[in-house]
């Protein structure tokens, strides 16, 4: 590089980097002169020509930006806003408004249920134009009556307003009796319907008042145990009260039982088949009605029953429904186990079902009894009470109880058994009797079904809970006297219905014939699958006879057995026409080594039947017949042993 380039090069580096340098720039600018450079600045291009050219200035006054159309257009929109409010302003007062319209509801805030409210109501067209046909309509809540005859719902009152010019008023007066809960507010609703002139159209302006019932017309309170024992009976009262200054007609009374619950009886017949519903008729101010409802309640331990009761006017189409409410009320009751639970055996049968006894058999009697509560419980007493057809007060005996013969009552408490003065959390014992069923029946009365009832209750001090009843479930055991079934027999020969041949006494290898006698008789109860079966010896052979021929008698050759299917039999058959009996004619055919013997003539014989009463099977005997037919009048002695036939 030539050495002055080189100068120049380093000159300006340190121009460049130096503080005190001169503007470079300035040197720079006076290193040049101004020159006409002749290089042209753009390309050559062939100009066409163009027809109707318009000119640039032209275009840009006919293409409009979208910014200005808008801005145009918001002048526009502007303009005509303010030229619709300023005919609105100084022409609209002829236009029809629902705001120019009042309606207003005067009258008292808060009633007390059952009596009379009145309200004014006052309609007023504000508007430059008539109201046509005005309607007023007042809808009223559920509750509300007539007030010339509370029976009656009432739900809508209509008036007829005609006309309203501008700025008339027109004021309406309602009443009604407003029944309901107490601090229930009950809406009334208040519709003016009306048209204009020039429409078909139909508009409405609406208004609603709220009424606070500050008192019910009725006070229903119901009131019983707040526990009880399953399966035992127990009272619930119910009482309706008037807190109108009104007769309240056709008043009824409903309850909604729990599951479980059994109805057993109510001091007012219910109107319902459900028993369920009660008519109280009227109640004049200031008087009640109670009703006490008696029954059982069953369910397992601690399990919460709620029972529902609703009062309120009757319906006019069924006598035992509600049209209007007045008053629920509800009542929770607990299911408990007894405090003291009872159990009653009798001959060491334990289980619930009606134990099975016999006339003449002593039956021992245990009431076991526990303390089911955590806690000690005094003035423990037990009491059996005895009852039955089949029941003799002779017959009872009650060792460590005091038997109370008037009232058939055997008891034990703390006078009879000290430890009956406190039992311990879980404590237990048991008291125990004997009794002897025994047959009360006459000739005239004869017993039928006879029973001995036993019926256990506990009472007890409970000091640690209240609103509980002292009382145990009573335990009931009954026990069913089986009746009493008997099968005798004889041997005939003359008083029969056959005719009897061969000799007598009878004679070895010679055939001789005797007529048997099977009678039947029943006592108490009735008995089903009756039938008496026997066997004939090998030498006694069967001749296809009985009588009366509507008994059924056969007769099995293979196995010699006789037998009489009886069937049924009724009640205390014995000495009367409807006892059982049948005869049947045997051969006997004595061998030579039964001389000087008295021959079998039947086998032992088994009467088996089924007791209707107690379910029982019932059986009795008849020892073996001989040819002994000592009860004919015709028998002498030796008549019965069998002799040499040669």
């Amino acid at each position: 590089m030539p050495s002055e380039e080189r100068s120049r090069i380093e000159d300006l580096k340190r121009s460049l980097y130096s503080r005190t340098a001169p503007d470079v720039r300035t040197r720079r600018k006076l290193r040049f002169s101004d020159q006409v450079s002749g290089m042209k600045t753009h390309w050559d291009e062939k100009e066409e020509p163009e027809e109707d050219a318009v000119p640039a200035s032209d275009r840009e006054r006919r293409s409009m930006s979208f910014f200005t159309k808008l801005l145009i257009g918001s002048l526009i929109f502007c303009v005509l806003a303010v030229g619709a409010g300023a005919y609105i302003f100084f022409y609209g007062a002829n236009l029809i408004s629902a705001n120019n319209i009042d309606v207003a509801i005067s009258g008292p805030v808060s009633v007390p249920g059952g009596s009379p409210v009145t309200l004014t109501i006052t309609v007023t067209n504000r508007n430059s134009v008539p109201l046509k046909t005005a309607d007023l309509a007042v809808s009223f809540p559920a509750g509300a009556t007539d007030p010339n005859d509370t029976t009656k719902p009432l739900t809508t009152y209509r008036e007829l307003l005609g006309d309203l010019a501008p700025g008339a008023s027109v004021s309406e007066t309602v009443q009604a009796v407003l029944f309901g809960e107490e601090n229930l507010e009950k809406e009334i609703t208040a519709t003016v319907t009306y048209n204009i002139n020039g429409s078909s159209s139909i508009f409405t302006k609406e208004q609603s008042y709220g009424v606070l019932i500050n008192s019910s017309p009725v006070i229903l309170s119901v009131s019983s145990f707040d526990e009880v024992t399953s399966g035992e009976p127990f009272d619930m009262t119910v009482d309706v009260k008037s807190n109108s200054e009104n007769i309240l007609k056709n008043i009824i009374l409903q309850a909604t039982y729990p599951f479980g619950y059994v109805f057993g009886s109510s001091s007012v017949k219910p109107t319902s088949s459900g028993n369920a519903a009660w008519t109280l008729g009227d109640i004049p101010p200031g008087a009640d009605r109670k009703i006490v409802i008696h029954g059982t309640l069953t369910g397992e331990n601690s399990d919460l029953r709620a029972f529902h009761f609703t009062v309120g006017a009757g319906s006019q189409d069924s006598p035992d429904a509600i049209s209007m409410s007045y008053m629920d009320a509800e009542k929770d009751v607990t299911i408990k186990k007894p405090f003291i639970s009872l159990s009653i055996s009798v001959d060491n049968d334990s289980s619930t079902a009606d134990h099975v006894g016999q006339f003449g058999k002593p039956a021992t009697v245990v009431i076991n009894w526990t303390n089911n509560v955590p806690e000690a419980l005094s003035n423990v007493e037990i009491d059996a009470h005895l009852s039955g057809s089949a029941y003799d007060k002779t017959s009872v005996s009650s060792p460590g109880g005091y038997f109370r013969s008037a009232t058939d009552d055997i008891i034990w408490n703390q006078q009879t058994e000290p430890d009956l003065a406190s039992v311990a959390a879980g404590g237990s014992g048991s008291a125990t009797f004997v009794v002897t069923p025994s047959d009360n029946g006459t000739t005239e009365n004869p017993a039928v079904n006879p029973v001995i009832t036993i019926a256990g209750s506990a009472t007890a001090d409970r000091t640690a809970e209240s609103n509980v009843p002292e009382s145990t479930a009573q335990v009931a055991r009954t026990i069913r006297i089986s009746s009493s079934i008997s099968l005798s027999g004889h041997v005939t020969r003359s008083g029969g219905a056959f005719t009897n041949t061969g000799p007598i006494p009878p004679k070895a290898e010679q055939k001789t014939t005797y007529t048997i006698v099977w009678t039947v008789d029943n006592s108490s109860n009735a008995v089903s699958n009756a039938s008496v079966t026997a066997t004939l010896p090998p030498y006694v052979s069967w001749l296809g006879q009985s009588s009366p021929p509507a008994e059924n008698v056969t007769y099995d050759g293979n196995s010699g057995t006789v037998t009489w299917d009886i069937g049924n039999i009724n009640a205390n058959t014995a000495g009367t026409t409807g006892r059982r009996e049948v005869q049947f004619q045997v051969s006997l055919l004595p061998s030579v080594d039964q001389i000087g013997q008295v021959p079998i003539l039947v086998n032992r014989a088994l009467l088996s039947a089924t007791d209707n009463w107690t379910g029982a099977a019932l059986s009795s005997t008849q020892d073996y017949l001989t040819t002994s037919f000592s009860t004919d009048s015709s028998f002498r002695y030796g008549n019965e042993t069998v002799i040499n036939g040669q």
